[in-house]
């Protein structure tokens, strides 16, 4: 009896320390911005995958997805579709530092980089002319056609100096 409890707090002690060593190497998902839609209440969101030591996962750095507004208001995660990825896709490339070079692909013409500011991960560019961290872009679509046309972007982020609010209105042709 002694032999099983002994055996027990063992095995027990084995699998606390497992998790701890494996939640060293573990992704975790911190926000980096999010598009909103005209065309519904659905959103893509962009997250940085951070392991355990606090840097970007060299493997993935970002991770986007959906998040699917449900009729009772609640919120379900889905991966992007292969037809979304051509719209919501990214490409990363490491900049030697620790951060990343990011590239949207409906947003190829702006640069943007995954820094570290005050512990967090940013998506750091230029807003309205301004240096700035990237909080949101919203996309008003026309959807009468075959294939959806951009309307308008507006984008959203904070000014890197001041903290302070900034919006830029892009008019697409």
């Amino acid at each position: 009896m002694v032999f099983r409890r002994s055996w027990l707090v063992v095995v027990a002690a084995l699998a606390v320390a497992l998790s701890f060593a494996l939640s060293a190497f573990a992704s975790t998902p911190e926000l980096l911005f999010l598009i909103q839609r005209s065309k519904n209440a659905d959103e893509v969101h962009y997250d940085a995958r951070i392991n355990g030591d606090g840097a970007l996962d060299p493997g993935g750095p970002v991770d986007g997805y959906f998040l699917n507004k449900n009729p009772n208001g609640s919120w379900t995660r889905a991966d992007l579709t292969v037809f979304q990825k051509m719209a919501y896709g990214w490409s990363t490339e490491p900049t030697g530092n620790g951060s990343y070079a990011l590239k949207l692909r409906a947003f190829k013409e702006r640069p943007m980089w995954v820094v570290k500011v005050n512990g967090k991960w940013r998506v750091q560019t230029t807003v309205a002319g301004h240096s700035a961290y990237l909080t949101k872009l919203y996309v008003a679509t026309n959807e009468s056609g075959i294939m959806p046309s951009v309307l308008y972007v507006d984008v959203f982020g904070e000014d890197a100096a001041s903290g302070a609010a900034l919006t830029e209105h892009i008019v697409k042709n």
